[in-house]
């Protein structure tokens, strides 16, 4: 897996003035009672963990490895992984790996939120000869846990764009909906965020209900589908529909939206549902999506009758968790919308983003949901928590992925019958979130874990 961050450490005063060297976890509390489980020792590497957050469950801080003494290990590779008090999980990728041990010492940034998963109660540090385990090392990382009630736990998927030709589409539509009902068959529902076909067409529609229905029956898990640019696309048109007239554009959306809501049971773009303390809002294009900065057909147009009515949704539920649900993401927030990175795969034009700014700003209860772009989870800034504003989560893509800079290119070389399939599991707890990566199917086309590096926490 692409590496989050691993440079050769330089070894900081400042650091090691607050911290001590110990192979065990350091406690939050001095005065607090030690909570040290008993940690394999490395006969080759000294392994230290300075946590860094207030927040439980949350595993902010820095690891650092040294090798103990001056001994070639460049022809081993090293792994990092979560893993319970006996084995590393082999259902969760690494952290970080290293294929050749060369550098004396390394080091690994937790960000800000990172989730220490439920089950975990170690850090897995492992040298490997190819598949074997000729070294390890744990951290004990139960001081930095607490115990959570579970609310409801929902998930969020986007871009299968289904077709009746593309096979590896389809196949990870049921590949996705299969692991959901067999890791969270309590599920509240599948929140689907828009692009379900590849174009519009009743045949195409027909064949991601049934990659539906070849897992679940009827509202066994509910679904809630939003809309993307797709299923307005045929793809004979081009982004800009030039030598065609305004009327004609209008009349194929309107006859695409008709068939979407003869297909889907939706009669509107966008709407909300309640569940208790919680929102969730789909948001809809109210026009035909066309070509936004160059990127092909992007753009949604809320209009100013749903931009009041997203106003007046989030006003009125200003004790509730708001899930907004947009295809399209703002500039500058998550993977695919930097533009420093001159990605474009964001969704609005800056007139509409800056209203929808306007309305979620400040409010910490947001948490904005966006898709679009296909860039995997691996890619720079998948997630962005503002700290007292909204917080922001690409949902990566079904149907394939993206990676890259710039215009992107297929994720790890892959292609559409073998392009990676990604989503969010979500889990509300009393008063946390937690917001969990998971690969349900990698580019070899059988793969399927806990994406480590994409695990969240937010407290409530």
């Amino acid at each position: 897996m692409t590496i989050k961050k691993i440079i050769p450490l330089i070894f900081c005063l400042s650091l090691v003035s607050l911290v001590g060297c110990t192979n065990n976890t350091q406690q939050d509390d001095p005065n607090d009672e030690p909570l040290i489980k008993e940690d394999i020792t490395s006969q080759y590497l000294e392994i230290n963990y300075y946590h860094d957050s207030e927040i439980k469950n949350s595993a902010e801080g820095l690891l650092l490895i040294r090798k103990k003494e001056n001994i070639d290990l460049s022809s081993f590779s090293l792994s990092v992984k979560w893993g319970n008090d006996n084995n590393a999980f082999k259902d969760y990728d690494s952290l970080f790996s290293i294929e050749n041990i060369k550098a004396t010492e390394y080091e690994y940034e937790f960000k800000e939120n990172s989730l220490i998963p439920i089950r975990a109660t170690k850090l897995w540090v492992e040298i490997l000869d190819k598949n074997d385990i000729v070294d390890k090392g744990t951290i004990d990382v139960t001081a930095y846990k607490k115990d959570v009630e579970l609310v409801t736990s929902f998930e969020v998927i986007s871009d299968q764009q289904v077709n009746t030709s593309t096979k590896g589409f389809y196949r990870r539509s049921v590949k996705a909906f299969k692991d959901i009902k067999e890791n969270n068959p309590n599920s509240f529902g599948i929140f689907v965020n828009g692009d379900i076909v590849d174009e519009c067409s009743a045949a195409n529609y027909d064949e991601f209900y049934k990659s539906y229905a070849e897992v679940f029956k009827e509202n066994e898990i509910p679904m809630y589908v939003g809309i993307g640019n797709h299923e307005f696309i045929k793809l004979s048109e081009n982004a800009y529909y030039e030598g065609m007239s305004e009327s004609q554009i209008s009349k194929n959306f309107n006859e695409r939206l008709n068939l979407r809501k003869e297909k889907t049971g939706n009669e509107s773009q966008y709407y909300s549902i309640d569940n208790g303390d919680m929102k969730f809002i789909f948001l809809g294009t109210t026009r035909m999506p066309m070509a936004l900065d160059g990127n092909s057909r992007a753009d949604c147009y809320l209009g100013e009758e749903q931009l009041l009515w997203l106003e007046s949704e989030i006003n009125q539920s200003k004790d509730k968790k708001i899930f907004i649900m947009s295809h399209g993401s703002l500039r500058d927030t998550v993977s695919g919308s930097l533009t420093s990175l001159k990605q474009t795969w964001y969704g609005y034009n800056k007139e509409e983003e800056s209203k929808i700014r306007e309305i979620i700003d400040g409010k910490d209860n947001v948490y904005f949901f966006s898709s679009h772009s296909h860039w995997c989870f691996e890619s720079e800034n998948p997630y962005l928590i503002e700290e007292g504003g909204p917080s922001f989560f690409n949902t990566g893509a079904i149907g394939y992925l993206w990676e890259g800079n710039g215009d992107g290119k297929h994720y790890k070389d892959g292609n559409y019958e073998n392009g990676g399939a990604q989503g969010l599991y979500v889990e509300v707890y009393k008063d946390q979130i937690h917001i969990k990566g998971r690969e349900f199917e990698d580019v070899d086309g059988t793969s399927q874990y806990w994406f480590s590096n994409y695990q969240v926490v937010i407290e409530i």
